[in-house]
C-alpha cells in the first residue's frame, strides 16, 4: 500500500531515535560504571577516615514507645480509601472519635502514615466518573481477555504510541516560599504556545519522538473564496500516518522487531481505516486499548516522566524545550523502559 498522507504538509522533525538512543545509552553505561565504582571508593575511604568504626552495622538505639498501631492503621487506611483527598486534621478527628483516649500529635500522625501506612500526598489526578463504570471495566475485561488469546506480550512484542503537549511554560506544581506568603513562579508568558510531541517507546527503550510542526497551508479548488484551504492547528490524521511511518522506518532498522504490535488508544486520529491498512501494509499489527484505559499505555508514565525531568530546572541560556525534551526523553534508563512496561502489563492481570 502506498504512504497515505502528504509527508510536506503534515510535517515532524525528530528529536530522537531508537539509533541515536542506544548510542547514547552504551556510551553512558561505560562511564556511569566508572564513575560508579570512584564514587565507592572514595566514599568508603573518607567514611573510615572520619570514623573507622561506621562502616560497621550499628544496632538500632530503642525509642519511646509507638502511639499507634495496627488497629489505628487500619482505621486510618479506611478513612483515606473513603477520601483520598481528606486532611490529616479530618483523619485525627476520625480517629479520636474511635479511639476517644487517644492523644497523638499531627506530626507522630503525619509520620505513621507515610512510614507505616505506606502513603504518601501527591498531586491527585482526576478521573472521569464513566471510567469506572460496571460498562467500561466490562470493556477492559474483554478486551484484556480477548488479546489473552493472541500472541502479543507488552513486554516482548509491542510498541506503545501517543502524544503529548508540551509548553514554555511547564512547571512544578509546588514551590517554596517564605511561612506566612504565597509561593510565585515566574514564566515567560501568562499563555504560552503549545508543541505536540508524539512518540513510541517499548521495553527495549525509546523508538522514535518527534515534534509535530506547523502545517502549511495548501491550495483547494472552490467555485468562491481565494483557494487556499483551512489549516487545523491540533493533530490531526495526517500527522499521526506520518509519525507512524517514521516510527516503522526506525523500527524496520531491527529484524527482530518485524511483526511486532502498535499499541494505542481509540483516539479518532489513532482509529481510521486508512491507518490499520498502512500499519499491516508494511508487516506490523494493531491494537487498540479500550476507552478510558491510560494505565495500560505505558507510554502515558513515559510523558509523566519527562515532563517531570522538563519541569525540574530553569531553562539554561542556550537552552529551548526542544532540546530539554529531547535530553529527557533519551535520558531514561533500559530498566526505566522496562518497569514502565511491566507496570501496564500487570495492570492486564485480571485472575
Amino acid at each position: 500500500m502506498d504512504y497515505i498522507a502528504d509527508e510536506e504538509q503534515f510535517r515532524l522533525e525528530t528529536l530522537s531515535s531508537h539509533t541515536q538512543y542506544l548510542a547514547q545509552l552504551a556510551l553512558k553505561s561505560e562511564k556511569e560504571i566508572e564513575t560508579m565504582q570512584v564514587e565507592k571508593e572514595v566514599k568508603w575511604a573518607k567514611q573510615y577516615e572520619k570514623d573507622p568504626d561506621s562502616i560497621f552495622e550499628k544496632r538500632r538505639k530503642t525509642g519511646r514507645p509507638r502511639i499507634l498501631h495496627e488497629e489505628h492503621k487500619n482505621a486510618i487506611l479506611e478513612c483515606i480509601d473513603d477520601n483520598p483527598s481528606v486532611v490529616l486534621d479530618e483523619v485525627m478527628k476520625k480517629l479520636k472519635q474511635i479511639f476517644t483516649e487517644l492523644k497523638a500529635p499531627k506530626t507522630t500522625l503525619f509520620d505513621f502514615v507515610a512510614q507505616h501506612c505506606n502513603l504518601s500526598l501527591k498531586k491527585a489526578r482526576l478521573q472521569p466518573i464513566d471510567r469506572n463504570s460496571e460498562e467500561k471495566i466490562q470493556e477492559r475485561l474483554d478486551w484484556v481477555r480477548k488479546w489473552e488469546k493472541t500472541d502479543m506480550d507488552f513486554t516482548r512484542n509491542c510498541f506503545f504510541l501517543d502524544e503529548s503537549a508540551f509548553h514554555i511554560n511547564l512547571k512544578r506544581s509546588m514551590a517554596w516560599s517564605r511561612k506566612g506568603t504565597q509561593a510565585v513562579v515566574t514564566v515567560p508568558k501568562t499563555r504560552a504556545t503549545t508543541m505536540t510531541i508524539l512518540g513510541a517507546i517499548s521495553a527495549d527503550g525509546l523508538i522514535k519522538c518527534s515534534l509535530r510542526l506547523p502545517q502549511l497551508p495548501y491550495n483547494k479548488k472552490r467555485k468562491r473564496g481565494d483557494g487556499v484551504g483551512q489549516i487545523s492547528k491540533r493533530t490531526v490524521t495526517g500527522h499521526y500516518i506520518s509519525f507512524l511511518k517514521a516510527a516503522m522506518d526506525e523500527m524496520d532498522h531491527y529484524l527482530h522487531m518485524k511483526g511486532h504490535y502498535l499499541v494505542m488508544d481509540n483516539a479518532p486520529i489513532h482509529t481510521s481505516d486508512n491507518i490499520a491498512k498502512y500499519v499491516e501494509s508494511r508487516g506490523y499489527r494493531c491494537a487498540y486499548l479500550p476507552p478510558y484505559s491510560p494505565e495500560l499505555n505505558p507510554i502515558e508514565q513515559f510523558w509523566s516522566v519527562v515532563k517531570s525531568k522538563v519541569k525540574r530546572n530553569k531553562f539554561l541560556e542556550k537552552e529551548t524545550l526542544m532540546t530539554r525534551i529531547s535530553e529527557a526523553s533519551s535520558s531514561l534508563k533500559l530498566s526505566d523502559f522496562k518497569g514502565i512496561v511491566k507496570h501496564s502489563y500487570k495492570c492486564l492481570d485480571v485472575s
